[in-house]
C-alpha cells in the first residue's frame, strides 16, 4: 500500500469517519463487517451487525478500503424494505461493500500478526 493511501485513510479517519475493512454479505445482505475507527489517537477495530451500522452511521460518513488501498465512500439509503450499502454508485437494493475480504479471512490475519514463537 502507498504512503498516499495510508494519508489518506488516517485523515478519513481523523476526520471521525470509520473504514471498513471486511465485509460478510449474504445473499444481498450484510451480515457483519469489520471496521476501524479513531479513539483517544489510536485506530480501533471492532466488529458490528448491520443493525450497528445503520443506527450508528455517522454524519462524517463511513469509508470502505477497496483493493488498491483507496478509501471509497459508503452510501446508505433507504429501499422499499430495508436500508442498503453501496459503493458502486448504483441504488440496487441490495448490500454491496466491492471487493473487501470476509471478516473471518480479516480475523485470521489479524490472529496471524499477534503469533509469537
Amino acid at each position: 500500500m502507498s504512503e498516499k493511501n495510508i494519508e489518506k485513510i488516517a485523515a478519513v479517519l481523523k476526520n471521525g469517519s470509520p473504514v471498513i475493512t471486511a465485509a460478510d454479505v449474504k445473499h444481498g445482505v450484510m451480515e457483519q463487517v469489520q471496521l476501524y475507527f479513531e479513539a483517544d489517537g489510536e485506530a480501533v477495530m471492532d466488529v458490528i451487525n448491520k443493525d450497528d451500522l445503520v443506527q450508528n452511521f455517522p454524519d462524517e460518513g463511513v469509508f470502505v478500503i477497496n483493493r488498491n488501498g483507496n478509501p471509497v465512500k459508503l452510501v446508505m439509503f433507504e429501499g422499499e424494505e430495508d436500508m442498503y450499502f453501496r459503493t458502486d454508485g448504483t441504488t440496487e437494493e441490495a448490500d454491496e461493500f466491492g471487493d473487501v475480504p470476509s471478516v473471518a479471512f480479516m480475523t485470521a490475519v489479524e490472529a496471524i500478526s499477534q503469533l509469537k514463537f
